[in-house]
């Protein structure tokens, strides 16, 4: 069984809470495509014959739990600590945290509202909000706020594709999931060729300082 067909059953099976449960999972573990999720949780909450605000209202709130497990491991290890744990993670970088701190810096609570429609960019951002200690009350609303609209799309997407059922539903499930699943797979293939180039010309960098000669000082006479 795929991820994809485990976290349906586990829809299912728990309802609400499986709903906000998975989508938790994808803010801890950015892999975890959520765009894929969503609307399934709409699929499965008109199968069940519940309101969209059903499926709604849980999976942000697994969106703000998430971001609330990694805003508190931002704000438990500090910068420092940050950047040496992210320097020992496979694909990421320094830089990445440098990058979302200064956007947090700049924009504050719309930065942590606007990075909740961007995959990756959603997690990231949690940590400098919690390395600047954001009051929790206002990084949950900001999650809150960005994770609902951002749902939205995708939750009423499939709820309108499960109340239609038969065939227009099981054409939507197997398209969707195939070029959902195909984008993903090239997303990481792309992160993956930008990483190891990127490191790559690091180390061609630092080898062609080290084999450089010092210049020699001149004498003047």
């Amino acid at each position: 069984m795929d991820f994809t067909a485990w976290a349906i059953s586990l829809m299912e099976f728990l309802g609400g809470p499986g709903m906000a449960l998975v989508i938790a999972a994808e803010a801890l573990f950015p892999p975890i495509p959520g765009e894929i999720l969503l609307p399934f949780a709409g699929v499965s909450a008109a199968a069940n014959g519940q309101h969209v605000l059903v499926p709604l209202l849980w999976t942000t709130l697994g969106s703000v739990l998430g971001g609330l497990g990694v805003y508190a491991v931002g704000r438990a290890l500090g910068l420092r600590r940050t950047r040496a744990v992210v320097r020992r993670l496979p694909l990421l970088e320094e830089r990445d945290v440098d990058t979302a701190m200064r956007f947090f810096e700049r924009w504050g609570f719309p930065a942590v509202v606007l990075a909740r429609f961007v995959p990756m960019v959603r997690t990231f951002i949690s940590i400098p909000a919690g390395i600047e200690r954001m009051p929790v009350g206002l990084f949950a609303l900001a999650t809150a706020v960005g994770s609902g609209i951002w749902n939205a799309v995708f939750v009423v997407a499939g709820y309108a594709f499960g109340q239609a059922g038969g065939e227009v539903l099981e054409g939507f499930v197997r398209i969707y999931s195939t070029i959902v699943a195909g984008i993903g797979v090239l997303a990481v293939i792309g992160l993956v060729i930008q990483r190891l180039r990127a490191r790559r010309r690091a180390r061609d960098s630092a080898r062609d300082e080290a084999d450089d000669p010092a210049t020699p000082p001149t004498l003047e006479g």
